[in-house]
């Protein structure tokens, strides 16, 4: 059923979790090119293994970021030898490509940032998947959290577009433990040794039990079934809270904005125009715990990542109220005495801004 909503897959390889789909992921790559670097983008999220522990240092130029580990334990020699950044929604990246090219096994995109969630890539996705193919470096698409939410075929559907590797996880597993490795032949030979091609270690005691194969069937047929009213319904409804959201927000002098990808939402604090995660700024994260707090008061629970998403199952009548408790949680911190503007103000006076 993967191979059937992708036509960039003709193999899948599955695991139990995103981090392990990616972490086999950078592996197959460097097997299939025989090169080492895998490069991610500034703001991405890629898993906890070492390898995709690794993140922009915020005192570099955005457009040229140097690499650092996020958090203890982790190598230096592992972003600095094994892994790159690049600027996420900047055509400099094109050049570091194109820089890299002979060291460079794999770009690995989140086409939709779990941190940053918009649809506006069109242009950019575009041009990455040209200058990848030029400079034959694998490009691979993390759609662990995009795949079968924002299209049932993700959005590789959504931007029609192939790359050479793709990680799913989470949706694709019905609620069960999950992930998944597909891609082009020519990478996932590297699970089989295939075609004389070298041959990488995966595999997993749970890989691919049959509760979550179940599951996820059972799932991706209900997907499947509905797509033409599921993926509608979900985008029609996450722009709709974005849209009323963002309204009163203006109409109330509140320096925040909603940005959504469909069913996927971040409330952002700041009222700074956000190009990538550089533009969001984490000072605001008192804020947002008491917000997030408060909103809890209003029988609505966000995650603690403050990624938020809808499904099918919340009808307009659930919208109604998750919109409502967004703007009676704004109302109470300003009855507690919060002048948003101030708040906001202070913060940038403390940073020299």
């Amino acid at each position: 059923m993967i191979k059937e909503s992708s036509a960039a897959v003709d193999e899948v390889m599955f695991c139990n979790s995103g981090s392990e789909a990616t972490m086999f992921a950078f592996r197959a790559a460097r097997a299939a090119t025989g090169k080492k670097i895998v490069a991610l983008f500034d703001g991405s999220y890629h898993g906890v293994h070492d390898y995709a522990l690794v993140k922009a240092n915020s005192k570099s130029d955005r457009s040229t970021p140097s690499s650092t580990t996020l958090g203890a334990g982790i190598p230096e020699e592992v972003s600095k030898d094994l892994m790159m950044m690049l600027p996420y929604r900047d055509t400099n990246a094109y050049e570091l490509i194109r820089k890299h090219k002979d060291n460079l096994a794999l770009v690995v995109i989140e086409p939709v940032q779990s941190s940053n969630p918009r649809l506006d890539n069109q242009e950019f996705l575009q041009g990455l998947r040209e200058v990848c193919t030029e400079c034959e470096v694998l490009l691979m698409f993390d759609e662990v959290i995009t795949g079968f939410r924002i299209e049932y075929g993700g959005c590789q559907q959504y931007y029609d577009i192939k790359p050479d590797l793709v990680t799913y996880g989470k949706a694709a597993g019905g609620g069960l433990p999950i992930g998944v490795v597909a891609g082009s032949k020519r990478v996932m030979n590297t699970f089989s040794g295939a075609d004389k091609t070298p041959a990488i270690f995966a595999g997993g005691t749970f890989s691919g039990n049959p509760l979550t194969m179940a599951g996820g069937i059972g799932m991706l047929e209900y997907l499947k079934e509905n797509k033409e009213k599921i993926y509608p319904y979900l985008h029609e409804q996450g722009n709709r809270i974005a849209e009323e959201i963002n309204e009163f927000c203006r109409s109330n002098n509140i320096p925040a904005q909603m940005m959504n990808a469909g069913s996927m939402m971040h409330l952002i604090f700041g009222g700074e125009t956000i190009e990538s995660s550089r533009d969001i700024d984490h000072s605001h994260y008192s804020l947002e715990k008491e917000f997030y707090l408060h909103l809890l008061g209003h029988n609505v629970i966000v995650p603690g990542i403050h990624l938020a998403f809808i499904s099918f199952a919340h009808k307009p009548d659930v919208i109604d109220q998750v919109i409502d408790a967004f703007k009676r949680t704004f109302e109470d911190l300003r009855d507690d005495g919060l002048n948003f503007c101030n708040y906001v103000i202070s913060l940038l006076k403390d940073k020299g801004k």
